[in-house]
């Protein structure tokens, strides 16, 4: 599909200068680079207000920290697909420097970004620890999971990232030191602000609170494939080949606004996911219109769920989707998925 253009490549080359080298599209140079400082803008910004002793704008600083740090994994899942800018390493160093603020750098990032394209080619969750398998082994700590999972603390996720800590080191990964490297600096960044101001670190551990339990609501109703495990160091696992209808009828638009879609952008229009799986390549600005004016006359209404069917569905279902790996479907229930952020990448 052809996207209207407003002015010649050639105005627009001459209107953004250098930048039309950096970037990969035209197009995308003024959305990307408002949503780069954004992030950075936001983060700082966020933290700055968490050391006010206002209430307001404390409760500021944790909503600002919290979505800077939500657009910045969304981001950093551009730079997975390569839809920014046009230079590898440009990308390399920006998903660096980018997972520090989401907590991605404590993933081996080349791990993560094999990982997530191989979602799309294979069309499945594949997940790098069996948690399931693990807490029926620890029957005690099951029961203290669905108990935090009870009470929307999104325990799974957690764990998951601890995995990301310990496992590097049980496996002797040759990242290990690199973790522990990253860890002993957020960490001890961590504590130097709970020395100086406590209620800001209490503040940053609230925001990354929210900041995950918005990405996993995201993740829960946007596929019903089931989770296939695929550990470090372990053979490939068997995956059947799953054909392009297979892959439509298993994933699901889950906008957050239909009437308003501007509020999609609240999460940089992950939510159009039936048309990210559709083209891979497409950048996030592109999306919406994408879906409005081509996928819409092809998809069935089905495919496309309702923001209030999702937080019933994760209402509902918040315990027991830490226990089974079926993800259900809109007939029976969409139980939805858990644990399979592409930040937590061992």
């Amino acid at each position: 599909m052809a996207f209207p253009q407003t002015s010649s490549p050639s105005t627009k080359i001459q209107l953004f200068g250098p930048f039309h080298k950096v970037f990969r599209y035209t197009d995308g140079i003024v959305p990307n680079v408002a949503a780069l400082i954004y992030i950075f803008a936001g983060y700082f910004g966020g933290w700055l207000f968490l050391f006010s002793r206002h209430v307001g704008l404390f409760i500021l600083g944790i909503l600002l920290l919290a979505h800077s740090m939500i657009i910045s994994a969304y981001f950093f899942h551009e730079l997975v697909h390569h839809t920014i800018f046009r230079s590898q390493s440009t990308n390399a160093r920006m998903m660096a420097i980018i997972s520090w603020i989401n907590g991605g750098c404590l993933s081996y990032l080349p791990r993560a970004e094999k990982k997530h394209l191989a979602h799309h080619f294979q069309k499945a969750d594949v997940i790098s620890f069996d948690f399931r398998a693990w807490l029926q082994k620890h029957l005690w700590l099951a029961k203290m999971v669905m108990l935090l999972e009870w009470a929307y603390f999104p325990a799974v996720e957690m764990l998951m990232r601890a995995v990301m800590v310990i496992q590097p080191f049980t496996q002797r990964l040759p990242h290990r030191y690199r973790v522990l490297t990253t860890l002993i600096i957020r960490g001890g960044l961590w504590f130097g602000v709970l020395w100086w101001y406590w209620p800001a670190a209490f503040g940053y551990v609230l925001a990354t609170l929210l900041f995950i339990t918005v990405l996993r609501f995201i993740d829960a109703f946007q596929h019903t494939y089931e989770p296939i495990v695929a550990a470090p160091g372990t053979p490939p696992p068997d995956i059947p080949a799953r054909s392009k209808t297979y892959e439509e009828e298993n994933t699901y638009t889950n906008l957050l606004s239909q009437k308003w879609p501007v509020l999609n952008l609240l999460v940089l229009n992950f939510v159009y996911h039936n048309v990210h799986h559709a083209m891979p390549s497409m950048p996030w600005h592109r999306l919406r219109q994408y879906h409005d004016h081509q996928y819409m006359k092809e998809t069935k209404p089905s495919q496309i769920l309702s923001f209030r069917q999702q937080v019933i569905w994760y209402h509902r279902y918040r315990v027991a989707r830490t226990v089974t790996s079926d993800y259900g479907n809109l007939e029976t229930g969409f139980v939805g998925a858990v644990g399979v952020s592409f930040l937590t990448v061992l």
